[in-house]
């Protein structure tokens, strides 16, 4: 649940990769940042979460893999802290390194958080290289470590696999699609609107890819094909049927929200 959680919230994430795509002026992209910065908090605060959740769950593989992949887990924890400086920082009179590169912060945020993230989750499908002897439990010389990292890449062998990378990047693009429909729906202007729109469909469309790839290779470890592509032609389902309904029926939606709400007032005057 809270891995779903933390997938959702990365909407942050996605909006700043598109921040350059969407954004083509200065004060475009103030709008988005403004936009995103109301909600960059909770993304940081459910990854430390999910981090507790995860070594509750698997203590074993927890604590082997924030020793072993360190290079993976510290990049990871570097473009999030990048990202809280960004913000922190961006606007300030004082600020000698230039709005813009704080801006480059959050896109590489963006972009490498998503992907990273992907990646390292995906190794709790593909597998990670290390070793474990619980003999040692019994070992009276001192020595008395279960396992142990198999490989000196500490972490960054995981790119080699192109399953890893394929789940990165389907993270990645599902990231993207979450920005451009908190776009759409958070901010008031046509252009930004339209742009959106126009983004959502091809990163919808390489999300599918990738994520149809990427479980089609999982899957087939498992042998439950016809069951990995019912998630995935459900999945496609639910998404083109929210995106036709936020694009057809918002401002229906809209108009609905306001009627309700002048109702609202009259009753309660006439109460009063």
């Amino acid at each position: 649940m809270l891995g779903a959680l933390l997938v959702f919230l990365l909407f942050v994430q996605g909006g700043q990769g598109m921040l350059y795509l969407i954004g083509r002026t200065d004060t475009e992209r103030n709008l988005i940042v403004n936009t995103l910065g109301r909600k960059w908090e909770l993304t940081f605060t459910t990854l430390v979460t999910f981090g507790g959740a995860f070594f509750a769950s698997f203590p074993l593989f927890y604590s082997t893999s924030f020793g072993g992949a360190f290079y993976v887990w510290m990049l990871i924890l570097l473009v999030f802290v990048i990202q809280a400086v960004a913000y922190e920082f961006r606007r300030k009179p004082s600020n000698f390194l230039g709005e813009k590169t704080y801006n480059w912060f959050l896109l590489i945020n963006g972009v490498l958080g998503a992907f990273l993230l992907g990646t390292a989750v995906a190794t709790l499908f593909t597998g990670a290289p290390f070793t474990v002897d619980r003999a040692n439990f019994g070992n009276l010389e001192g020595f008395n470590t279960i396992s142990r990292w198999s490989t000196s890449w500490y972490g960054l062998d995981a790119l080699a696999d192109p399953r890893n990378i394929l789940l990165g990047l389907a993270v990645l693009f599902l990231s993207r699609v979450l920005g451009l429909l908190y776009f759409m729906n958070s901010i008031d202007d046509e252009t930004i609107f339209a742009r959106s729109r126009r983004y959502l469909k091809w990163n919808a469309g390489l999300f599918l890819l990738f994520f149809l790839l990427c479980f089609r290779r999982f899957f087939r470890l498992l042998y439950l094909f016809s069951l990995s592509y019912f998630f995935c032609l459900f999945y496609l389902f639910c998404i083109v049927s929210s995106w036709f309904f936020l694009i057809f029926f918002r401002r229906r939606i809209c108009f609905t929200t306001v009627i309700l709400l002048k109702e609202f007032d009259q009753s309660r005057l006439t109460k009063c």
